[in-house]
């Protein structure tokens, strides 16, 4: 290669490396087709990322999130973050600025938007997996309990057989959740009766100022499908969970027995992201999409699911529009039939 084609290269890599400000620019800047997914063209953020060579984790640009969420849909990050422990969560929170942030877990009861997430995603998923106990105790009340420490990047269904083993009862049914902890505490993620936010003791967080923070149960408010923090900044980082202590055997029975209803009547093996609409009172979502006769009905790739009529699945190449398209048609036909507003329980995230 000839020496003026190297010249440019090299005041880019001057200008650019470690100790320098960042100039982020997109690589994906005009309309193009990766993987068979087209990427649309979307505004660049110019601001100074020179602290990302403090990150001991995994930092990437302009990474695609479709790999990082249950359906399989989502355009692209500026920064992908995966942190390595709490002194990485700390640094990001130090430097980054105004610069808008986003912390993912598993991705999943999450729609990202076809243009992406502008600043900062951070992602849980490779990190804070550690379960500590459970520690056993008797207590007051003459009832065994047991504690578990979890971090936030531990899967709901490891966490679930995890219990199980020792005989701990309170989330067995959690076991088919696809999420995270972290994920799941914020959700107030349940199924059938059990809910996360019925065993939690504590949780902690990293603050804005980089400081751990511990907050009790008492401090927290559990909702259908949501928990209320005493302020909305912050990263959860763990939990400390008690669980009752029943019969191992009979515990891992109600689990089984569980994941094989949820086997039946969810679209397992197709990408889709749980649940999207919340139960309206005294009713079932998907009773009322599948008696509006929707199951089946799509806008692009992106279709009801025909297994459960609250699930909606990507055939393939489903776009963040369709899926929006479709939940939309699904709440205006139930409106309809019914009277029903169908609130979300899917989060949208993203251009």
């Amino acid at each position: 290669m000839s020496r003026e084609l190297w010249k440019p290269r090299l005041i880019r890599w001057a200008n650019t490396g470690p100790g320098r400000g960042i100039v982020l620019c997109t690589r994906l800047d005009l309309p193009k087709t990766v993987l068979g997914r087209k990427i649309l063209k979307r505004k660049t953020m110019n601001p100074s990322f020179s602290w990302l060579h403090k990150i001991k984790g995994e930092v990437r640009r302009d990474e695609l999130l479709s790999a990082h969420t249950s359906m399989r849909i989502g355009g692209p990050a500026d920064i992908f973050i995966l942190p390595r422990d709490m002194a990485d969560l700390a640094t990001v929170l130090k430097y980054r600025g105004t610069t808008p942030m986003f912390v993912l877990g598993e991705g999943s009861n999450l729609l990202v938007r076809d243009r992406g997430i502008r600043g900062i995603v951070v992602s849980l998923k490779e990190s804070f997996k550690a379960i500590q106990g459970p520690l056993f105790d008797t207590g007051d009340a003459q009832e065994e309990t047991a504690l578990l420490r979890v971090g936030a990047g531990v899967k709901m269904s490891f966490l679930a057989k995890y219990a199980a083993r020792f005989g701990l009862t309170g989330i067995e049914r959690l076991a088919g959740i696809p999420g995270s902890v972290g994920g799941a505490l914020i959700m107030n993620a349940g199924a059938e009766g059990m809910e996360i936010g019925k065993v939690v003791e504590s949780v902690i967080r990293i603050t804005p100022s980089g400081e751990r923070e511990t907050l009790r149960r008492d401090q927290l408010s559990f909702h259908y499908r949501k928990t209320v923090f005493p302020s909305e900044e912050g990263i959860i980082v763990e939990a400390a969970l008690r669980l009752r202590k029943s019969d191992a055997a009979g515990v891992q029975a109600g689990m089984d027995a569980h994941l094989t209803r949820r086997s039946q009547k969810q679209p397992l093996t197709i990408p889709n992201s749980g649940s999207i609409f919340k139960n309206p009172p005294g009713d079932a979502a998907g009773r009322l999409i599948e008696a509006a006769g929707l199951k089946g009905a799509h806008f692009g790739q992106a279709a009801v699911s025909l297994k459960h009529g609250n699930f909606i699945v990507n055939q393939g190449r489903a776009t963040a529009r369709d899926v929006i398209s479709l939940i939309e048609h699904i709440q205006k036909t139930v409106k309809d039939k019914f009277g029903v507003d169908l609130e979300r329980e899917i989060i949208f995230v993203g251009e």
